[in-house]
């Protein structure tokens, strides 16, 4: 098993990105890859990242302004705005009106599982890695943590299931 886990820098008026401190203080493991990557539309960026790192598992994560209990998210849907006054654009032209996660990690009571990534960045990541990994045959999770969650508390969370993954490949 090769797992990448992504997070994503500063963006907008959010000068702190809490995944970005994670992503910083999660231990070093065998066969674990840590990315910070730009909060952007470009597709290339991100399966750049994957195809350099070849990894057979990816975990995102994502700050969520405005929720309260760490979200697991299922599906990603083609749409993307850059904000709420934006007029929605589609992912891909061509592309599925949504895809679904092919690793479905297991909710617990600090998190619960959801089916609406937005339609920013984090969604957008979503749907270009979940159709990358389709293609490639590579296993995909999501999790949303929300911005003003406690930064130990949401360590141990991903350490958990980073443990999880380890134990179902």
């Amino acid at each position: 098993m090769k797992l990448l886990i992504y997070g994503f820098g500063p963006y907008k008026e959010h000068k702190n990105n809490i995944t970005t401190d994670i992503i910083k203080k999660l231990k070093d493991r065998q066969n674990l890859t840590k990315i910070i990557l730009p909060v952007t539309f470009n597709k290339t960026i991100f399966l750049d990242e994957i195809k350099r790192h070849k990894p057979s598992i990816i975990l995102g994560m994502g700050q969520h302004p405005r929720a309260k209990k760490i979200r697991i998210e299922r599906k990603s849907i083609n749409q993307k705005r850059y904000s709420k006054e934006d007029e929605i654009k589609q992912i891909s032209k061509y592309g599925p009106e949504k895809h679904l996660v092919n690793l479905k990690l297991k909710k617990d009571d600090l998190s619960r599982i959801t089916y609406n990534a937005g339609d920013y960045v984090c969604n957008y990541s979503m749907y270009i890695i979940t159709e990358f990994c389709k293609v490639k045959g590579l296993k995909f999770a999501f999790i949303h943590i929300p911005k003003r969650y406690d930064l130990k508390q949401s360590i141990r969370f991903i350490e958990t299931k980073i443990d999880e993954i380890a134990q179902t490949i």
